[in-house]
């Protein structure tokens, strides 16, 4: 072999080597990390509102739905302040993973702009700055909750709306893992899902992801429960939707309104809760224990979402405008900040 062809395959050999290495660094700067298996994406709470809004425990950003502009997805400040567009695309069931955001697309109508022309709907996760934009699933989902590495989510599967999961790698196709019972991954708790029944009873049942398992807990007539300082909040199916919580130390039940709810949802001390029939139609707040009872907002609302600062809600049948009120007790306010950001977005 001459001179020549040596320095030829030397050549050729240090360039199969950049570009193995090459490889190999772009493989490990895209690899997704992997979170603590008892990562919970965003509160119970909000996902059974919509999860419009999740609060990110690390840095206390705010990612939300900014319905003044389409529901597109921005990010800010929990007080209201350093707003950022993140994603041009309606979103709902916010949830927050490590540096990863997971939101599903409520519609077949998607965002603007090149890759929007076909349909968008589904289940995508991004960089918390809105890049890297990925779709897991374009499975269209009503509630989906980030377990650990593992989507969770209410689809149709063929035989009606069940459960299903898709890794949040993106290397793995979704998988049915109930369709019998219609179970909501909101609640997660050390890797169980803790749900109300719908086809046979309303008890408080656990489904254990690692065994993928049902146990009943309790028979009690739970909807939507909602775990939050040792104590399962819900709506009791048998006592016209008063909300009520169950402490499984001590097996008892306290009841807390005696309006029936259409939603509701708990945290930072707080219960707030929509009514809809009687004399007095409106948002309540209380206190955890169900004192200090007190008329927020008068009227038909809905998708109650809370973080630390502030809680977010709408009227009935119209996207904006969009309220908000202290968390901790105050009156409510148009969220004037969200409609001026995104007038100066446009």
């Amino acid at each position: 072999m001459n001179k020549t062809n040596v320095k030829v395959l030397i050549v050729l050999g240090v360039l199969v080597i950049l570009a193995v290495g090459a490889s190999i660094i772009t493989s490990i700067l895209n690899r997704i990390p992997e979170n603590d298996p008892f990562t919970v994406g965003n509160t119970a709470g909000n996902l059974n509102n919509g999860g419009y809004y999740c609060e990110d425990p690390e840095t206390g950003k705010v990612f939300f739905a900014n319905h003044y502009d389409n529901g597109y997805l921005y990010s800010m400040d929990a007080d209201q302040t350093h707003f950022r567009k993140l994603y041009n695309s309606d979103c709902s069931n916010i949830c927050i993973g490590g540096d990863q955001l997971y939101f599903c697309m409520e519609t077949p109508k998607g965002g603007s702009g090149l890759g929007f022309v076909i349909k968008t709907s589904g289940i995508y996760r991004s960089k918390k700055n809105g890049s890297k934009v990925e779709c897991l699933t374009s499975d269209d989902s009503l509630i989906m909750n980030l377990i650990g590495n593992t989507l969770y989510y209410q689809a149709n599967t063929g035989r009606g709306v069940g459960l299903k999961k898709v890794s949040i790698f993106g290397d793995e196709d979704p998988v049915v893992i109930e369709d019998s019972f219609v179970i909501n991954p909101a609640t997660a708790i050390d890797g169980l899902i803790y749900y109300g029944g719908t086809s046979r009873d309303h008890y408080l049942y656990a489904f254990n992801t690692a065994s993928e398992t049902i146990q009943a807990i309790w028979d009690g007539d739970v909807w939507n429960p909602v775990w939050y300082d040792g104590y399962f909040y819900y709506m009791d199916v048998a006592d016209d939707y008063k909300i009520c919580r169950y402490s499984p130390s001590t097996q008892s039940v306290d009841i807390l309104t005696h309006d029936r709810a259409d939603s509701f949802n708990v945290g930072y001390g707080y219960v707030y809760y929509a009514v809809s029939v009687g004399d007095a139609p409106g948002l309540y707040r209380m206190r955890a224990d169900g004192s200090d009872r007190t008329m927020v907002e008068i009227g038909y609302v809905c998708d109650v979402n809370m973080t630390s600062t502030y809680t977010y809600f709408r009227h009935f049948g119209n996207d904006v405008p969009v309220y908000c009120v202290p968390t901790a007790g105050g009156y409510p306010a148009e969220f004037t900040a969200a409609k001026d950001a995104a007038e100066k977005s446009k």
